[in-house]
C-alpha cells in the first residue's frame, strides 16, 4: 500500500502533467507560437545532471556492492549507459521517422516548409518516447525514500509539466482528432503514477530481491535523468537551446549546485 507522501507525490505529478497540456489542449491558436519555458528547462537540466550523477548513480553503486559483494564490474553503469543509449536511439529513430515523411510529402524540397497538421504518427512517437523514460522514473520515486524520493520527485515536477505542454503543442499541430490528442496526452500524464504505484507496492512487500530491483530502477533512472538533462529533443535540448542564453545558463548552473549541496548536506547515498 502507498504511504500518505506517495499518493501526494502521486496526484501532484499526475497534476503537473495535466497543468501543462491544459493551455495547448484548451486554446491550441493562443499558445502555438510559445516558446515555453526556457528558463525552467534550464535550471531542470541542472537539477537532472546532479540527481543522475551525484545521488541515483552512487546509490546503484552501493546497493550492487551490498548484493554482489564479490562483482567488481561496474553493472550500474552499463545499465544507466544503456538506458541513455536506448532514449538516443529513440530519439533518433523519431527524428528519422519525421524526415522521411517530410521526403515523401516533397522528395526535390531540401528543407520542406512547415504544414498546417503534422502526421499523427510523429505525436504517437513522441508520446512514447517521453513515456517509457517518465515510467522508470516513477518507479524508481515508488522505491525510494527521505530525501532522495523528494529530489526525485522535485526533478520530476520540473520536468513533466514542460514536457506535457511541448507534447500538446506537438499533439494540438497534428492531424489528431481533439478526443485523440486528449487520450493520448492522458496516457502520458497516467505514466509515471503508475510507475510510482508500481514501486511502492514492491517496497511494501520487501522481497528478497527488492534491493537487487532498487539497484537496477536507480541505474535506469540515472541514465534517464542524464538524458532529459543533455540530449532530450536533440537539437531542441535545453542545454542547447536554452543555456547559450547567459540568464538560463546560470539557472542550470543553480539547478545543478542546489541539488549537489543537498547531496553534501544528507551524507553518502546508502544512508538515504
Amino acid at each position: 500500500m502507498l504511504s500518505n507522501i506517495q499518493i501526494v507525490y502521486l496526484v501532484a505529478i499526475f497534476l503537473s502533467a495535466v497543468a501543462g497540456g491544459f493551455l495547448p489542449l484548451a486554446k491550441p491558436q493562443r499558445v502555438r507560437e510559445s516558446d515555453g519555458f526556457p528558463g525552467g528547462e534550464a535550471f531542470s537540466s541542472g537539477v537532472f545532471l546532479a540527481l543522475s550523477l551525484l545521488m541515483m548513480l552512487p546509490s546503484s553503486f552501493m546497493l550492487f556492492r551490498q548484493v554482489e559483494p564479490d562483482v567488481e564490474y561496474p553493472i550500474a553503469s552499463i545499465i544507466a549507459v544503456s538506458a541513455f543509449l536506448i532514449l538516443l536511439a529513440i530519439e533518433h529513430l523519431t527524428g528519422q521517422v519525421v524526415t522521411g515523411k517530410q521526403q515523401q510529402e516533397d522528395p526535390a524540397q531540401v528543407d520542406p516548409a512547415p504544414v498546417d497538421s503534422t502526421p499523427a504518427l510523429i505525436p504517437l512517437l513522441l508520446t512514447a518516447m517521453i513515456a517509457a523514460p517518465s515510467f522508470f522514473l516513477g518507479v524508481a520515486l515508488g522505491v525510494s525514500d527521505g530525501v532522495q524520493a523528494m529530489l526525485i520527485f522535485i526533478a520530476i515536477i520540473l520536468h513533466k509539466s514542460t514536457a506535457g505542454f511541448a507534447l500538446a503543442l506537438t499533439m494540438v499541430r497534428s492531424t489528431l482528432s481533439r478526443r485523440q490528442a486528449m487520450i493520448l496526452f492522458l496516457s502520458f500524464a497516467l505514466m509515471t503514477p503508475l510507475g510510482v504505484v508500481l514501486g511502492g507496492f514492491t517496497r511494501e512487500l520487501q522481497p528478497d530481491w527488492l534491493p537487487l530491483f532498487k539497484a537496477c530502477v536507480l541505474a535506469l533512472g540515472a541514465g534517464t535523468f542524464l538524458y532529459m538533462g543533455t540530449l532530450h529533443e536533440l537539437k531542441g535540448a535545453p542545454m542547447i537551446k536554452c543555456c547559450h542564453h547567459p540568464r538560463c545558463f546560470v539557472m542550470m548552473v543553480i539547478g545543478f549546485a542546489l541539488t549537489a549541496l543537498v547531496r553534501w548536506i544528507v551524507g553518502e547515498a546508502h544512508h538515504f
